[in-house]
């Protein structure tokens, strides 16, 4: 596996709630952002009733855009593109903002079409997951956007169902649900409605973090979070009474104070969306229009992002890359007989390679919380392209591969299945064996041999490398058959 390319850049988008620069560091096909700034400026409240830009939306906006140029010139990033979505294009003033914008910027700002708006989020999430299949909803201040992802070319759509556009409804759920319900049926795009629904905006992440917290839930990492319809009826029906009860209110603003408004419209248009669509369930992404922008402007790969973003997070080197690519295809005859865990040996095979790619991650942390600390970066590093199983699997191989009898946190030992928290040990004591064998060097370890032959695990190696097999190898080799249920052996020659 080479080095990936590396590269900087930086998107501003200007929505109708509020205008973001998020600079990303890419390599290969990992978008890892490094600075994430935002100002709820608000442009679209009151466009419904006006047809203009809020004034004061427009003061907070220009001041933002103004700061955030500084930023990116103190920087010298000037690989960075700016966009503006349904509220700029939809207001009489929309063109004059514009040119008052690009002006600021230095450059022209792109004002998307709905159609853009789809496209371009559906990019985002097909960038950050692994094969999604299913639905992209784009919920925005103002437009709520669909696309189909997972089955080859399909035209997106924009329907103005933000909660701003629904803002002048009385605060009545069922009022709020039946104009809802009237505007979805202008959806095409709904009606062929398969496999998962992946929501994309801040409402929603807002609602994933509401249902974390009413679930106690221990990893807040929103992205690949997964909702089922229990879930979204709980969480919906709160956010439903925070229109007649304070009480409710509170419990919302806790969780974000400015967002909690929103709630309500994005809690119900979640549940009409799913009466609307049969989906599998519904799944969060933090990725979408800027992900979607930034892949139009780099030509950044869409594929598989998993390994990339480990590389990226962790800032491996070429040595350590080529070691983690050795020790994968060292432990991978010892599992491939194993069941699958994921769903496909495909599926398996990746996550074990992820954790390979990791286990040179801690070799700076001090000794006595290596373990923890590998565990707990393998656990919440913005890599993409994973489940949250997959993602505690990969932390929980990690933390074994540094600590022979590694304990999780109580909390975190529900987010696997006893079947992968015992392949996550299996992973971790293999990791350690090809570790200490090699001393970390891909090429030495390319010379062994790690397979099952009839109940034995068997370690080969060559007479030129007899050297190499310690008292401490022949341990973990003992240790790893045990977690296995084999007998080892050591063969040279």
């Amino acid at each position: 596996m080479s080095f990936p390319n590396s590269h900087r850049a930086a998107i501003i988008d200007i929505g109708s709630n509020s205008v973001r620069l998020v600079i990303f560091d890419i390599l290969g096909a990992s978008i890892l952002p490094t600075f994430n700034e935002k100002v709820m400026a608000g442009l679209g409240e009151g466009l419904m009733k006006t047809g203009k830009l809020s004034e004061s939306g427009r003061v907070s906006a220009v001041a933002a855009l103004a700061r955030y140029r500084a930023i990116l010139k103190a920087l010298n990033l000037r690989n960075f593109s700016a966009v503006a979505t349904a509220a700029v294009r939809a207001a009489q003033d929309g063109p004059d903002f514009i040119r008052q914008a690009n002006r600021i910027l230095g450059r022209p700002v792109s004002v998307l079409s709905g159609e853009d708006e789809a496209r371009l989020s559906a990019l985002g999430v097909e960038a950050s997951f692994h094969g999604p299949h299913g639905v992209i909803g784009d919920l925005g201040g103002s437009s709520l956007e669909f696309k189909t992802v997972g089955e080859g070319e399909s035209v997106g759509e924009s329907l103005m169902l933000g909660p701003l556009s629904l803002s002048d409804l009385p605060a009545d759920p069922k009022e709020i649900r039946k104009a809802i319900k009237a505007e979805l049926k202008n959806s095409k795009v709904l009606g062929q409605g398969n496999g998962r629904f992946f929501a994309v905006g801040g409402a929603w992440r807002t609602f994933a973090k509401l249902n974390m917290t009413l679930e106690n839930y221990p990893l807040q990492v929103l992205q690949g979070y997964q909702l089922n319809p229990g879930q979204i009826a709980r969480t919906a029906k709160l956010c439903v009474d925070s229109l007649s009860n304070s009480a409710a209110r509170s419990r919302l603003e806790a969780v974000d104070k400015r967002r909690a408004k929103h709630l309500p419209i994005a809690a119900i248009l979640l549940e009409e969306i799913l009466e609307t669509a049969k989906f599998d369930g519904v799944t969060i992404s933090s990725s979408g229009l800027r992900e979607g922008v930034l892949t139009d402007l780099t030509g950044a790969a869409v594929s598989d992002p998993l390994l990339d973003g480990v590389i990226a997070f962790v800032r491996l080197d070429h040595n350590q890359i080529a070691f983690g690519q050795a020790l994968h295809d060292f432990i991978s005859p010892a599992f491939a007989p194993e069941p699958d865990l994921f769903g496909s040996p495909a599926a398996d095979i990746r996550i074990e390679k992820a954790a390979c790619m990791m286990a040179d991650s801690a070799g700076r942390f001090h000794p006595d919380h290596r373990a923890l600390l590998a565990y707990e970066q393998a656990l919440r590093a913005p890599y993409s392209g994973v489940s949250h199983p997959e993602r505690a699997l990969i932390a929980y191989a990690v933390g074994c591969r540094y600590e022979k009898d590694f304990k999780r946190p109580a909390e975190y030992v529900a987010l696997t299945s006893e079947e992968q928290a015992e392949r996550a040990r299996q992973l971790g004591s293999a990791m350690r064996l090809g570790a200490v064998f090699s001393g970390r060097s891909g090429p030495i370890l390319r010379r062994a041999k790690l397979a099952r032959s009839g109940n034995k695990l068997v370690l080969s190696v060559s007479k030129a490398d007899q050297a190499m097999v310690s008292e401490t190898v022949s341990r973990r080799l003992s240790q790893t058959a045990n977690t296995l249920r084999l007998k080892p052996d050591i063969r040279v020659g």
